[in-house]
């Protein structure tokens, strides 16, 4: 992962980082503030040997620098511990929290031990750290007192002075430990980011779609919030009716061996915005003066009659049964395109696709518009598609980011492949408006393609002789 990709995680997962770090932020708050304040106090003892016998033994005054150590560890000695809770009548403490409040340590290069107490109060800091010293003195005492009884002991511990107090709390430290809860919340929202990237299967740049479908990604569409509200973009200049001009002016050039005139729409998995495209492709596709049939070839969930606001009840059923012609069942669209709907739905949507009266119906719509696009069921679900493959020219593969996985895309393609149909291109579809090249792919890349300047050859939907279209009766 370069540095690009990295700036791209976290300008795609924005959100989820600032979710995080407002989240910990203000568990951090809450926390700090609701610690109890510690106050801390301190004395001093220092080790040494009795007066008299520092100048002629200096061996003794080695040893004392040696003990300290041992002197230190004996600061939490449960004996010593217990005289100072009987002392100070602390009857609802332990030795165990007390030894946990209760530190010793040597200075360095001194014959001085240091003692350290932390509790709930200042006054009771002081009052523990003034019974520590005073039970550490004896105790020393006892353990260096000679066995012969009259002796002087080799080494003595003095308490240097009175212990500390003070009125200011030695932790929560509140402004450093906020500092710390913030950056660690960014940390975890940045890093909760990246690996939400690793894991995530789903396809989201324009190299994965391209690396497994092996053809070219023909548009990228922008993430509209009022798309399901105003699903078409039959007029205008904004950013999902620019894209679709995108689309429709690069499909030109995705097979230019051949002319297209039966296009066939569909994606891996259902709810991924094959409706929508097939519309707006169609209206964009009249609006450049070819004479366009759109049919919704979803038997089991159609949805374009809808978005158009035409009727539904006649269509592609009503044709195939005889009840109607093909010219009586098709209907105008103020759009300038020509809709079949897919009629009563009947019980085996399979079976009836996969009939010669179907393949006769392509035919014969074939002859008499330039383009032909068909919204057909998803590839995975359901055989719909597949049987439809084998009666167009082509397919465009929808692909919504972030939401269709890598192996649902490999499995749509790999089922074009065995009915031998041809997959023209991709589409991803809802990409974020801000995505970088790098990482998503959003409207700024298809934008950039502009619409070429038309060249000399034909298009490959340009017909080389056009047939009148007869008159349709207008619903919509």
């Amino acid at each position: 992962m370069d540095l690009r990709q990295f700036l791209g995680i976290l300008r795609v997962r924005v959100k989820f980082i600032l979710s995080t770090f407002i989240l910990g932020a203000i568990a951090t708050v809450l926390l700090v503030l609701s610690m109890s304040p510690v106050y801390g106090s301190s004395t001093k003892l220092f080790i040494t040997t009795p007066v008299g016998q520092q100048a002629t033994d200096t061996t003794a005054a080695f040893f004392a620098a040696q003990r300290l150590a041992s002197y230190a560890d004996l600061a939490r000695e449960p004996t010593l511990l217990q005289d100072v809770i009987d002392k100070l009548n602390l009857t609802d403490m332990t030795r165990d929290e007390l030894a946990d409040m209760v530190t010793a340590q040597v200075i360095t290069a001194t014959q001085t031990l240091q003692i350290d107490v932390r509790a709930s109060t200042p006054t009771l800091a002081q009052d523990i750290a003034e019974a520590e010293a005073q039970g550490l003195v004896s105790l020393v005492a006892r353990l260096e007192k000679p066995s012969t009884g009259d002796g002087v002991p080799a080494f003595v511990a003095r308490v240097v002075g009175p212990a500390s107090i003070s009125q200011s709390p030695v932790s929560p430290n509140v402004p450093l430990n906020i500092v710390v809860g913030l950056m660690l919340s960014l940390f975890i929202g940045i890093a909760g980011a990246v690996l939400r990237d690793l894991l995530d299967r789903t396809v989201k740049t324009r190299q994965d779609a391209e690396e497994i479908t092996a053809t070219a990604v023909l548009a990228t569409l922008p993430f509209d919030r009022q798309v399901k509200r105003q699903a078409l973009s039959n007029e205008g200049h904004g950013a999902l009716a620019e894209a679709f001009r995108v689309l429709r002016t690069n499909l030109q050039f995705a097979n230019l061996d051949s002319k297209v005139e039966l296009l066939l729409v569909s994606s891996a998995v259902p709810n991924e915005g094959k409706t929508l495209v097939a519309t707006n492709l169609a209206m964009s596709m009249a609006q450049s003066g070819r004479s366009v049939l759109l049919i919704d070839a979803d038997m089991r969930n159609p949805n374009v009659a809808e978005l158009l606001g035409l009727e539904n009840s006649v269509g592609l059923m009503t044709v195939l049964i005889g009840r109607a012609s093909l010219d009586e069942a098709i209907q105008s669209h103020a759009s300038g395109i020509s809709f079949l709907g897919t009629g009563p739905r009947p019980p085996n949507p399979a079976e009836v696709l996969d009939t010669q009266a179907m393949k006769d119906l392509l035919a014969g719509a074939r002859g008499l518009y330039d383009v032909v696009i068909i919204d057909a069921p998803p590839m995975l679900p359901v055989a719909d598609a597949s049987i439809l493959m084998r009666e167009v020219d082509g397919a465009l593969m929808l692909i919504r980011y972030g939401s269709t996985t890598r192996e649902q895309l490999r499995l749509a393609v790999a089922r074009i492949e065995t009915v031998g149909g041809r997959l023209f291109g991709t589409i991803l579809n809802r990409t974020p408006r801000r995505s970088g090249d790098a990482y998503g792919y959003g409207y700024g890349y298809g934008y950039g393609y502009g619409e070429p300047v038309e060249p000399a050859r034909k298009s490959m939907f340009t017909r080389t002789e056009k047939r009148p279209v007869p008159s349709r009766r207008s619903v919509g």
